[in-house]
């Protein structure tokens, strides 16, 4: 009778070796990856945030005034448009929405409005106000989310508002063009003092951009 060999059933501890390092080579892969994609998606924050900054200066030379704030927006730019008020201030949620309304009626920007609001991104969305506690101008503002426009929820960790900032700023949270705030929501602290609290990894930061 003839006899077959069980030699080639299982695998041996050179092929087990040889799958493991293959396994791990692929999940060390799709972490570089995935840290690849999100360090592309923050450097997008600064392009989006210098569109802004570009589109704001335009209108402000052409109208004489600053989106949302501008009395002749209906007569000059679209008869869709509320008029602003005026008033040199981006105070609620209304007047942030007519300030991005503004600037996409006069063909500076070509975002899509998402309820109002260009989306970044990192998540999230941009909004403006001029009523941020300790912080005097207009500022574009990075965050999950807001009921006000005073008190927002954040979208950033500290490390990654870090990376924003240091790449663009000062990498000083409480100085200079790029500043940030503590999420309305937040679980721990977004900065301590003048540095980044990196033991912190929530999403606990709301990054400002000033704009004006």
């Amino acid at each position: 009778m003839m006899k077959f060999s069980n030699r080639n059933k299982g695998f041996s501890l050179i092929e087990i070796a040889i799958a493991v390092v293959v396994i791990g080579l692929i999940a060390g892969f799709a972490l570089k990856g995935r840290e690849l994609i999100n360090s592309a998606k923050l450097r997008s924050v600064a392009d989006q945030i210098n569109t802004f900054r570009a589109a704001v200066q335009g209108f402000v030379d052409k109208y004489g005034a600053l989106p949302g704030d501008f009395t002749a927006a209906r007569e000059m730019i679209d008869d869709s448009l509320e008029n602003g008020p005026g008033n040199g201030v981006i105070s609620s949620t209304e007047d942030a929405k007519r300030f991005w309304r503004h600037l996409a009626a006069a063909d500076l920007i070509n975002l899509e409005l998402i309820n109002g609001y260009p989306v970044s991104k990192v998540g999230g969305y941009y909004t403006a106000s001029s009523e941020i506690p300790n912080h005097s101008g207009i500022w574009i503002v990075l965050c999950k989310s807001t009921v006000d426009n005073h008190n927002f929820v954040g979208i950033l960790s500290p490390e990654e508002s870090y990376s924003i900032d240091k790449n663009n700023d000062t990498g000083n949270p409480t100085t200079g063009e790029i500043r940030a705030i503590k999420s309305s929501a937040a679980t721990g602290e977004c900065f301590i003092g003048s540095k980044y609290n990196f033991k912190n990894k929530n999403k606990d930061c709301v990054l400002l951009f000033r704009i004006w």
